[in-house]
């Protein structure tokens, strides 16, 4: 895997837990595509479609006697000499042809597209909006007890440090997919005309699609949403794959 990482990004992220998706996860037939190059890693196996990033990035400060820390949990209560900040996205998209296909799509206007959809019909903007508050969920819960416990920590010590620490589980528990602040939006919606439903802003079509990617590869693994539960797809990401598959269909997804 990490071979096929560096392959596709040229190195490693170093808050890496796993490849989430590969390419024909959701198939049977994986390796039976001969075209090497742009559909397969060297191994012989889908080659990585998103990877799943711990919530946070812990790196070392310069001068310090502590042992290195990649992010993923940490043996340090305190996360003394350490920066640490919360990573962007959970998911995230490695494989650079569906990039590039997914930034034409963009290119097409189908954000907007995307949006008007979810808008004007309530029952899908439901659906979305639990698709965003089960995404901050999941990326609370994929934390190590010790990090969760760290963020949580109050004890009146460093108020400025604190302050910091409560920033951090704010984005970490509230944030979904692309960033949004599914909780602030929620408590500022201000009811308008009836005909359109304030739905979260659709923004990135390639955040949408890794978080999609990986949940149908946990469903075809028959693994549920966060460890049980029903899994509340991505329909963005869904109907950004009905499109892939559409209009790319040289590219194995």
């Amino acid at each position: 895997e990490e071979d096929a990482l560096m392959d596709r990004l040229g190195y490693v992220p170093s808050n890496v837990c796993a490849v989430s998706a590969r390419s024909g996860d959701d198939r049977q037939d994986i390796t039976n595509n001969n075209d090497s190059t742009i559909d397969t890693s060297s191994k012989g196996v889908g080659r990585p479609i998103a990877i799943r990033s711990y919530p946070l990035l812990v790196q070392q400060l310069a001068n310090t006697n502590t042992n290195e820390n990649n992010g993923q949990g940490n043996n340090n209560d305190s996360h003394d000499n350490c920066n640490v900040t919360p990573f962007p996205t959970l998911y995230w998209l490695t494989c650079p042809h569906v990039s590039r296909a997914i930034s034409d799509l963009e290119r097409q206007g189908y954000v907007r597209n995307f949006q008007s959809k979810l808008e004007n019909n309530k029952d899908l903007a439901a659906e979305w909006w639990d698709c965003h508050e089960g995404y901050a969920s999941e990326r609370w819960n994929i934390l190590s007890m010790r990090d969760r416990e760290w963020l949580l920590q109050k004890d009146g010590k460093d108020e400025t440090e604190e302050r910091k620490r409560e920033s951090m589980k704010e984005i970490i528990q509230y944030s979904g997919v692309a960033g949004t602040d599914h909780r602030g939006l929620r408590e500022n919606i201000v009811s308008g005309n009836d005909s359109t439903t304030f739905v979260p802003s659709v923004k990135c079509l390639h955040s949408h699609y890794a978080h999609y990617r990986s949940q149908l590869s946990k469903s075809t693994a028959g693994a549920d949403a966060d460890g049980g539960g029903k899994i509340m797809f991505n329909l963005v990401g869904q109907w950004t794959h009905e499109l892939l598959l559409d209009q790319f269909p040289e590219i194995l997804l």
